[in-house]
């Protein structure tokens, strides 16, 4: 059963923990910022405390494989309870009223061709450098060079003083 097996300090202090560094650390996730967004570690415990017959403590950082096991969402939002079972290894289905909701949710589970990632952002990069790279260039202060990488911008509004 779900409650004997769900260890609840443990799961607190991981989501707890997953909420303080979201900002930092949204790996696949941070495609698209959605509205209240629930900590995956919740879904991974209740995944496995449903379905391991070990601990949460033991199982949860172990890698697992439920083929057999299907999940559906029928309310899906931002997919976490998804994503969370596909990393698992679960069969997943999920739906939405909004069709935006399912084509994000679709493509953070799509198969990704690194290879093919990475040849196309090494051109788009290179693209990027030829189009606006000089409007990234500054003059370094220190050996004089006029070709420096800019380490960063400060945007600042200014106005003439009308008095």
């Amino acid at each position: 059963m779900i409650e004997r097996a769900f260890d609840i300090p443990f799961v607190a202090a991981m989501a707890l923990r997953e909420k303080q560094i979201q900002q930092n650390y949204r790996p696949i996730i941070a495609v698209h910022k959605w509205f209240a967004r629930r900590p995956g570690t919740l879904f991974r415990a209740l995944l496995l405390a449903e379905f391991c017959t070990e601990s949460l403590p033991e199982s949860y950082y172990k890698a697992h494989c439920f083929p057999d096991m299907r999940i559906a969402d029928p309310f899906m939002g931002g997919g976490i309870p998804l994503l969370e079972a596909n990393r698992l290894g679960c069969e997943v289905i999920g739906y939405d009223i909004n069709p935006m909701a399912y084509w994000i949710v679709h493509q953070e589970m799509t198969h990704l061709d690194l290879q093919t990632y990475r040849q196309t952002a090494s051109q788009f990069i290179k693209w990027l450098e030829r189009k606006i790279g000089t409007l990234y260039k500054t003059k370094c202060q220190t050996c004089g060079d006029d070709r420096a990488d800019v380490k960063y911008f400060l945007w600042v509004k200014t106005q003439a003083c009308q008095l």
